[in-house]
């Protein structure tokens, strides 16, 4: 009997005498003798076979059996490639994922969310996640400095990985990257803060205290006696993770900071191969991959002047990132006073001489605000290095219906599903050399898999905007963060 069902009787005195007159029938039934071993046997068969479709009902549904409600998370598919091909080198599976810092939440940003914002919950549902989908490698963002001091990284040191840690002192959070050491081991590390990298002659727009960090990992000893005799001349896999600017308005400096990712990923792919004494300026001996949360869309000029070569701002991007330019960043963010005051927290109250949004229909650009965004595209045009994002080359393949659905690179819909916005602004990349010839559509998933040795053998799925609840995320039951993971499995070859 559930509890709802106990109350209901003991409320109401006719269900009193109804109870009382079942259990008096079953004392009759059992005055007739105990039943048969085999009658035992086969109430049992039954009850256990329907144990089993209730499990089996429920697994279908994406729902943990074991798990308690509370929590529990939507379980999303690998959408498979390559299925019938036999495997022929090394498959890991590399995750990426914004896990929303406990120290950014405000109960105004998620009215809805109730007690799945809590700590204890939340930390436990993320790491019913990981252990389900089993990345060898994670790419973290908005990670809190104390959760990883605390909780993290012990318990990933559980769970067979290792990892690394990086954040800008003047914040609460930062980002990680973990990996299992009985794949991989570090060699070399590269720690990024944006504010201080050089960008030709474009300087940082604001403070922003955004870090990125880049890890070397090798191949251990035991996956060179795996057999895969097809990478004895790999060294191993270079990652990268970084969280860019938040600001609605901070287009331009989001732009300059994905030059530096692709700048410093040159040169640390060239160090890397230095201090392995691979110096014949081969960069093929790594696999180069960076992942994270770019806070831009497919169709603005930072995703756009990472993927799109050579870059050429028109329509909706030009504009955006022109209507950047205009806007001025308070003083305060310089000194660091609102350096927590950041995803969908206050944000400097408009002036007469400041735009009213970020998205304008229509912003006619006066001259040096021309001349910034040009050059900009000198800039990045300048840099032979390219990114090619997983998703966009493979997800068609596996989900069309949500492929490209609001834009024209094949990525999905969405990976943010908030209160206030929804969208994708998570990616993951693979960095390539760019020949300074036409790259402006995406690369052929042929292509791109003969011409970087791999194969993409599932993507994970992400659900179209259609299939979400309407209330915004975390929510008890369904998902931990404001974000959606992403995760591919790869072949190296």
């Amino acid at each position: 009997m559930t509890q709802e069902e106990v109350v209901h009787v003991a409320e109401n005195p006719a269900a009193v005498n109804a109870v009382k007159e079942v259990k008096k029938s079953k004392g009759k039934k059992k005055g007739k003798g105990k039943p048969s071993p085999e009658e035992i046997a086969r109430i049992r068969a039954e009850r256990e076979a329907m144990r089993e479709a209730k499990r089996q009902e429920m697994l279908e549904r994406g729902v943990d059996p074991d798990c308690p409600p509370e929590l529990q998370f939507i379980r999303r598919n690998m959408l498979k490639l390559h299925e019938e091909e036999p495997v022929e080198g090394l498959k890991i599976k590399i995750m990426s994922y914004n896990c929303l810092a406990q120290a950014l939440i405000r109960r105004k940003l998620f009215p809805d969310s109730g007690e799945a914002l809590k700590w204890y919950r939340r930390s436990r549902v993320l790491l019913n996640e990981f252990k389900h989908y089993d990345p060898d490698v994670l790419c973290l963002q908005e990670i809190d400095y104390i959760q990883y001091q605390s909780f993290w990284k012990e318990e990933f040191q559980k769970l067979g990985y290792s990892s690394q840690f990086h954040r800008k002192p003047s914040k609460n959070h930062g980002v990680c990257i973990i990996w299992k050491h009985e794949i991989f081991e570090m060699s070399d590390r590269m720690l990024i803060d944006f504010d201080s990298e050089k960008s030709g002659d474009i300087e940082p727009r604001t403070t922003t205290n955004n870090a990125a960090l880049i890890l070397a990992l090798k191949f251990t000893q035991k996956v060179k006696m795996m057999g895969k005799k097809l990478l004895d001349d790999k060294s191993g896999i270079l990652v990268g993770t970084t969280h860019l600017f938040w600001h609605p308005f901070g287009t331009y400096e989001r732009t300059r900071q994905c030059y530096v990712v692709l700048n410093k990923m040159k040169e640390f792919m060239h160090r890397v191969n230095v201090l392995q004494n691979n110096n014949d300026g081969d960069m093929s001996h790594w696999y180069p991959f960076f992942c994270g949360d770019f806070n831009s869309q497919p169709f603005d000029s930072p995703y756009l002047s990472m993927t799109c070569k050579p870059i050429k701002y028109d329509s909706r991007a030009k504009t955006v990132i022109e209507c950047s330019t205009s806007f001025k960043f308070s003083k305060k963010r310089e000194s660091g006073e609102d350096a927590e005051d950041e995803e969908g927290g206050n944000i400097e109250k408009f002036g007469k001489d400041q735009p009213q949004t970020p998205v304008p229909e229509k912003f006619v650009a006066n001259d040096e605000q021309t001349k910034l965004v040009s050059q900009m595209e000198e800039l990045h045009n300048s840099l032979d290095m390219r990114a090619v994002s997983l998703y966009s080359v493979a997800y068609h393949k596996v989900h069309p219906e949500n492929s490209g659905l609001d834009n024209e690179r094949g990525e999905p819909e969405i990976s943010n599903w908030a209160h206030t916005w929804r969208g994708l602004l998570d990616y993951m990349f693979m960095i390539r050399n760019w020949e300074f010839d036409d790259r402006t559509e995406i690369d052929t998933l042929e292509d791109f898999e003969n011409s970087n040795n791999i194969k993409i053998r599932g993507l994970l799925r992400m659900p179209p905007g259609s299939e979400m609840s309407t209330h915004g995320q975390p929510h008890v039951g369904e998902y931990p963060s404001d974000h959606l993971c992403l995760l591919s499995e790869v072949e190296l070859r």
